[in-house]
């Protein structure tokens, strides 16, 4: 069976291309911070996050009571899919599958739709509830704030699961959590882990009216965040950090999928991320992904997406040296398939 997600080889890598995080980021000073904080495993974690809580509260300028913590934010989809259980969802997709899996276990009646034709669905199949992925994984494109803001006003009956996890690998404008205040139809994902390259800690949010938060809440197991994800949390948003530059890393994005698009049997999909689909158009992404794989660089096959359909890897960019490696071995397969 097909993985269903990316970073899904454990073993030591030259290159993983197949997740979406900030790839040069310097935990250092983090490990060290949480290595002082070890002696507090010894006690039960907070119960609900609330040291974190109240420290986003104080970023976004928005009370406590509009957020709610969880395990990554696949523990914010469950649980918003959980609370609604037995709703009408349309999903716009592509996209993260977790949406469709979750809405399925809790009985969701289901409608995929296409990014253009968002509205004419909501017309046609009257949803309880909309999910999109804003910028979208894994093509990276996004609605723009005005966009959604326009959909918001539209249909406002209509509850809609924005998952803003990839908001800091864009520069489209997209909406502010203070949104929640203006809109009662709207609930905001959010992650820690992508910006800051800390996915195995697992830590993500959700912005919402409160009366949304508190329904969430019923389903939120106690203890879901651990006492070092807390700490960690705190520690990455209290922290200024001048290593992240958006605009170097789409700058070399678009080198790299040039370069990509100079092999024929590759083209490269526009995005507004520094992550982003290549489509083949000869052989099988799994092919690929395991050629690749024997020389320790790892990419995600995309090709479940579009049910197989047509053959789609995902690549995140990183640093030139080894997206340059990567063009290599492409060049290198593309050969080895007129043998």
């Amino acid at each position: 069976m097909a993985s269903l997600h990316g970073d899904d080889y454990q073993g030591e890598l030259r290159a993983n291309f197949s997740s979406n995080v900030w790839h040069e980021a310097d935990n250092t000073d983090m490990y060290n911070h949480l290595c002082n904080l070890f002696a507090k495993t010894r006690r039960y974690p907070e119960t609900e996050a609330e040291s974190l809580k109240m420290t986003l509260a104080e970023i976004y300028r928005i009370e406590s009571s509009h957020i709610s913590i969880g395990n990554g934010s696949i523990d914010i989809i469950y649980r918003i899919a959980q609370s609604y259980r037995g709703k009408k969802s349309i999903i716009v997709s592509p996209t993260f599958s977790e949406y469709s899996r979750a809405c399925e276990i809790n009985e969701h009646t289901i409608k995929l739709c296409s990014r253009e034709d968002i509205m004419v669905e909501i017309d046609k199949f009257q949803p309880d509830m909309v999910w999109l992925c804003n910028p979208n994984n894994p093509d990276g494109t996004c609605f723009d704030r005005k966009e959604l803001q326009a959909i918001l006003y539209t249909y406002p009956l209509v509850t809609f699961i924005i998952d803003q996890s990839f908001l800091d690998f864009t520069m489209q404008e997209t909406l502010t959590a203070n949104s929640v205040l203006e809109f009662t139809n709207l609930i905001l994902i959010y992650s820690l882990t992508k910006r800051y390259s800390i996915p195995g800690l697992r830590i993500g949010y959700v912005i919402a009216p409160k009366t949304i938060i508190y329904k969430l809440d019923c389903f939120k197991i106690p203890w879901s965040v651990n006492t070092l994800a807390i700490e960690a949390g705190k520690y990455v948003i209290s922290q200024k950090d001048s290593s992240f530059d958006l605009k170097t890393w789409l700058t070399e994005s678009i080198r790299f999928q040039k370069e990509i698009n100079r092999i024929d049997i590759f083209e490269a999909l526009s995005s507004h991320t520094p992550f982003f689909l290549v489509k083949l158009r000869k052989g099988r992404a799994a092919d690929l992904k395991a050629f690749l794989l024997k020389e320790g660089i790892l990419i995600r096959d995309a090709s479940g997406f579009y049910n197989n359909k047509v053959q789609m890897i995902r690549l995140n960019t990183l640093s030139i040296n080894q997206n340059n490696l990567l063009i290599e071995r492409m060049n290198a397969w593309k050969q080895s398939l007129s043998r």
